[in-house]
């Protein structure tokens, strides 16, 4: 049986978009505010009773409502913020479609009390379920108050699916305090019912809108973010990589005053943060991103929460090199110096690297690598002679003494490769020496103020990646043909993406051939990785062309397999180090551009001051 076309009544037609626009308190809030915004105002306050259902009141000091415009304001698509479709290419208004307040009061008893600027008395529009009661005359100040009572009273079954009042006015509370976020030039009140739960200065300064929002000992914390290209820009505040979250709560996007949720701008600042932090972690982040509007597309969701871009490829790079360059900035290495010791060494003299035979092992005391004078030798600066590159591969490592001419050392020719120094003042550097090993995973350190704990397998991990990347970075890598080829079978899905890429992966060392139905043949890797590591690597290929939707830089592969290198060839846990191989691995650790974290983000380093000590033996005053 068919049914004939009909129109839908005006009252049914908002009802349905309010089921797209409405969704939950949440949204009331969010479309009221934003229209505020619109409206020019500096000071917007927020009531709202229980779960958001008995009352929101949202008033404002923007310009108004001019009374006889008042009714238009309840009409589908009635809006001041665009007149042609080509409008949207400068939209920089935060509503448009003029959908917000005729869906909310299609679903409540609303009241929207304003006076405009040039009028001398407001007016009070009265309104039940999107039928509009009556208009009136009231004296007001300037800007506008919309008061929803009764939410849902007329759609019972959107009420029953409303969680408890905590998690309800969570979700306003959250999203009031990432608008305060957006605009820290407007002052926000919000309250519940008569408590202040949110109150921002307004002053224009973000970072007080962020110790408003997120606590002043988080704001102190974080690291300022400004930089542009000319056509993007980017300005905010990220978290330094001990400051993290197990979920993404904490990040903040804002796109020319927006709002926004957006996979793309949290796979950025994830990369941004790779191998600082682990990977199911998340920094916290308030970036403000200003682009042309012509470049994004926010009309893609009735509630203008996501938002598309044009160039996505482009901006994910531009944010993540950005907010990467500064944070290795702000972490620089210089700030923890491990030296063996800092001495002046004649020429004549001998230097005497002695090995652990030479210390007794209940012995926690400075290692013995002295001169023949006694003083401390530079290992450091010495690493060329000592070939301290690759710190298992020298066998020489266990021999009990090593004697080097100082005379080659000062020799012009090799001066500049092996030069002796002293190591800076202690205001500069923190000078760290090694002291024993602990359980043959942990090493036992100290700079006469803090007792250092380096985890041994995440500190050489760091450096094997460290290096092995400089090397991959230098050339592409080749190609070594296997004497057994190797089967892979793919899925459907999979192998129409490995069809699309495959000459990506013979770009990147990969010989494949076709063996059957869906079955391949892996006849060649790139040279510098192990056999059974050729598999791995081109299914997460794959796994990350799936979950990004783009093909995955030559950098970003390459990283994965640097990963699986670095750890194969690093010390493990429970090795025996000698005190000799604990120096060297200080003191390569510090030539890293990271020493703080290994590739997965864990931390290499624990420090534990005097002062926590004396603190735990009770011998503060």
């Amino acid at each position: 049986m068919t049914h004939p076309i009909h129109v839908l009544d005006e009252h049914a037609a908002n009802q349905i978009a309010a089921g797209e626009v409405v969704e939950r308190p949440l949204s009331v809030v969010k479309e009221l505010i934003e229209n505020a915004l619109d409206a020019g105002a500096s000071r917007i306050e927020i009531s709202v009773e229980g779960n958001g259902v008995p009352l929101i009141a949202v008033s404002d000091n923007g310009h108004g409502i001019p009374s006889a415009e008042l009714p238009l304001a309840l009409l589908r698509h009635a809006t001041s913020k665009l007149t042609h479709i080509e409008d949207l290419n400068t939209l920089r208004t935060l509503g448009f479609r003029g959908e917000a307040l005729p869906s909310i009061a299609s679903v409540s008893l609303m009241e929207i009390s304003t006076r405009s600027q040039n009028e001398l008395s407001g007016a009070v529009l009265k309104v039940q379920g999107g039928q509009q009661m009556h208009i009136s005359d009231a004296g007001r100040p300037e800007g506008t108050t919309v008061t929803v009572r009764d939410l849902f009273f007329n759609t019972p079954a959107r009420r029953k699916f409303l969680k408890s009042v905590n998690t309800e006015f969570g979700l306003i509370s959250d999203m009031v305090s990432r608008l305060a976020l957006a605009r820290p030039d407007v002052a926000f009140t919000l309250t519940h019912p008569q408590n202040v739960v949110l109150k921002t200065p307004g002053r224009g300064k973000l970072l007080e809108a962020v110790a408003a929002v997120l606590g002043n000992d988080i704001a102190r914390r974080l690291i300022p973010v400004s930089f542009d290209n000319g056509n993007w820009k980017l300005a905010g505040y990220v978290s330094p990589p001990d400051l993290v979250r197990s979920t993404r709560q904490g990040e903040t996007f804002i796109v020319n005053g927006r709002v926004i949720r957006s996979s793309l701008l949290s796979r950025s600042v994830n990369e941004a943060y790779h191998t600082l932090i682990p990977a199911k972690l998340n920094a916290l982040a308030v970036l403000q991103l200003s682009l042309p509007p012509a470049e994004y597309d926010v009309n893609v969701h009735p509630a203008k929460m996501e938002i598309r871009f044009a160039r996505e490829q482009e901006l994910a790079q531009f944010i993540s090199d950005g907010i990467r360059k500064i944070l290795r900035a702000h972490h620089s290495p210089t700030t923890l110096e491990f030296a063996s010791s800092a001495a002046k060494i004649r020429p004549g003299e001998k230097l005497i690297v002695r090995g652990t035979s030479d210390v007794r092992p209940d012995l926690m005391s400075r290692p013995t690598l002295l001169t023949n004078k006694h003083l401390r030798a530079d290992i450091n600066n010495l690493k060329d002679l000592l070939e301290l590159t690759d710190l298992r591969a020298n066998k020489d490592l266990s021999v009990n003494e090593k004697t080097i001419d100082v005379d080659y050392c000062l020799n012009s020719t090799n001066a500049e490769k092996a030069r002796v120094e002293p190591v800076p003042s202690a205001l500069e550097l923190i000078n760290v020496w090694p002291l024993a090993q602990v359980f043959n995973t942990y090493i036992l350190a100290t700079d006469g103020s803090n007792l250092v704990i380096i985890d041994q397998h995440a500190a050489h991990e760091r450096i094997n990646y460290e290096r092995l990347l400089k090397q991959m970075k230098k050339e592409k890598p080749g190609c070594q043909e296997l004497l057994i080829p190797v089967p892979l079978e793919f899925t459907v899905q999979e192998e129409q993406l490995l069809l699309e890429h495959l000459w990506t992966l013979r770009e990147f060392g990969f010989i494949l051939e076709h063996f059957g139905s869906r079955t391949y043949l892996l006849r060649g890797i790139p040279d510098n990785i192990q056999t059974g590591e050729g598999e791995y690597l081109i299914r997460q290929f794959l796994e990350m062309v799936l979950k990004t939707a783009h093909t995955p830089s030559f950098d970003s592969l390459r990283e994965e397999w640097v990963y699986l290198i670095a750890c194969r060839n690093s010390i493990k846990a429970q090795e025996n180090l000698s005190l000799l191989e604990m120096e060297q691995l200080l003191a390569q650790l510090n030539r890293t551009e990271n020493p703080f974290t290994c590739p997965h983000g864990r931390p290499t380093i624990v420090q534990i001051s005097k002062a926590e000590l004396e603190k735990r033996f009770y011998r503060t005053n």
